[in-house]
């Protein structure tokens, strides 16, 4: 086995054993792997406590591409969100965002931008002092881009009209016209698909400009949630997001 160093983010971690612990990582260079830590719940040291869901680190582990589990070395942290684990509303964000990358990426394919993006959205959830609603937002609707399911919002896949409100068709896992719609899908309105387009084609600092209204958690929210639901298998349910609805 060769020892590797990379940058990653655990998404979870589970005690295996009396002494160690199993972790799934989203790593910079190797995509999404798991890793053994062998004895760390009974060491002196303080690594146990790296191996944590939401910590960034540089990792450095034992690597073999035909095993399943990697070994882990030790770590180090690479930046610390201190105000995102201090607040329960980020927390419960941040463990969203890793449930979501956990749920929907698989295989050890590296992919940067979408390393990136999780890098980038958690530090945004660590300093915005507003909206935090809006960061996760944008992570899904990025996240759908770069896994290859962009939402169509400019035009009705029915009727390729001008969309300015729509309705989510099953039929087309797609948001369809007033027109095409037969009764079957829940209104998106001009507001709100006028919020998605900002999300989907602004930055992250832009999109905190964006002022939202009563409705507009419900309609934007709403939409991504079946979007996500209907367009990536295994995300009928996932517990961190049924969590945050139930506190927030």
């Amino acid at each position: 086995m060769a020892l590797e160093k990379t940058d990653a983010i655990i998404l979870k971690s589970f005690p295996y054993g009396d002494t160690s612990k199993i972790a799934r990582c989203y790593t910079r260079d190797f995509g999404k792997i798991s890793i053994i830590a062998k004895g760390v719940r009974k060491s002196k040291t303080l690594q146990s406590g790296y191996i944590e869901p939401m910590n960034y680190l540089s990792l450095l582990f034992y690597y073999s591409p035909k095993r399943q589990l990697q070994t882990f070395s030790k770590a180090e942290f690479q930046r610390v969100w201190s105000a995102l684990l201090r607040d329960v509303k980020r927390i419960s964000y941040g463990f969203a965002i890793v449930e979501l990358i956990d749920k929907t990426v698989t295989g050890e394919e590296p992919h940067e931008q979408l390393f990136q993006l999780l890098v980038d959205i958690l530090q945004a959830i660590n300093s915005s002092k507003r909206n935090i609603n809006l960061i996760f937002w944008y992570f899904e609707i990025h996240l759908l881009i770069l896994l290859g399911f962009r939402p169509v919002l400019s035009e009705c896949p029915r009727c390729h009209g001008k969309l300015e409100e729509g309705f989510f068709a099953l039929e087309y896992g797609e948001l369809i016209c007033r027109n095409c719609d037969q009764g079957s899908g829940h209104l998106v309105s001009h507001r709100a698909v006028h919020i998605l387009k900002k999300l989907k084609h602004n930055s992250i600092q832009e999109i905190e400009k964006i002022s939202l209204k009563k409705g507009d958690r419900k309609e934007v929210g709403g939409f991504l949630n079946d979007y996500l639901k209907y367009h990536i298998e295994g995300l009928r349910e996932v517990k961190s997001l049924s969590m945050m609805e139930k506190l927030f």
